[in-house]
């Protein structure tokens, strides 16, 4: 059986990459940075196992075609000799086991494999790459779950605007209502949302309104459709 093919198998590579490299001096700084992380896989909580376990299953599920399989292990043979790329690989590793949800973790397992599955030559990440996986660690299920509803009535209005203020895109309507969104906890954490895809730069800041409650209409952006198709890939979208 291919190394790649068990449930572990990632896990044993990157052990294997710190091999390759000065351990006294990662642990130097790991203790320098968290005093009480003695190797760091002995204080992870049941949460982060969770976390990683679905990262890991992820990562398996997304590059299981016999077909492709010797194609991948070449390419990752490959990139585990580029320090940009294990750099990369670690870092989302890490963000991984430290993201909001294991739907996020599971998700980033598929991009990973899905970057590296893919016909372009890597070097180092894109900022697409960055930006996606910085989304995926930060959202929430519920995050996602408005995303999802969020780019699905954009996408029933297409033929008709391309912004709506938030009042509208909760209550779906194509009538301005110019609403306080604050006062009650549904619009509030749904406003909250919004804020929070337009600081990952999912959604942007359109059209100024001369409104009381709201000042903007929200808009979708190019990486708005990057990560609606990889939760679409993930079967994660509504």
């Amino acid at each position: 059986m291919n190394k790649l093919l068990d449930y572990a198998s990632l896990n044993s590579m990157l052990d294997e990459y710190i091999n390759k490299t000065d351990r006294d001096m990662i642990k130097e700084l790991i203790s320098e940075v968290t005093p009480y992380i003695k190797p760091m896989t002995l204080i992870w909580d049941y949460s982060q196992k969770i976390r990683y376990g679905a990262f890991i299953k992820g990562y398996e599920y997304k590059k299981d075609n016999p077909r492709s399989l010797n194609k991948f292990q070449e390419k990752m043979d490959k990139l585990t000799k580029n320090e940009k790329f294990m750099e990369f690989l670690f870092l989302t590793v890490s963000d991984a086991i430290n993201a909001r949800s294991s739907k996020s973790s599971f998700i980033l397992g598929m991009y990973i494999a899905e970057i590296i599955k893919g016909e372009k030559e890597i070097e180092e990440p894109s900022y697409e790459n960055l930006l996606i996986i910085n989304a995926l660690k930060s959202l929430n299920d519920w995050d996602i779950t408005h995303f999802n509803n969020i780019y699905s009535f954009f996408d029933e209005h297409k033929g008709d605007t391309n912004s709506f203020c938030s009042s509208q895109i909760f209550y779906r309507s194509k009538t301005d209502l110019d609403l306080d969104m604050s006062s009650s906890p549904e619009r509030a954490e749904f406003k909250a949302v919004i804020d929070k895809l337009i600081n990952l730069q999912i959604l942007s800041t359109s059209n100024a309104m001369a409104q009381d409650y709201e000042p903007y209409s929200v808009a979708l952006t190019y990486y708005s459709h990057v990560l609606h198709d990889l939760l679409k890939r993930c079967n994660q979208t509504v």
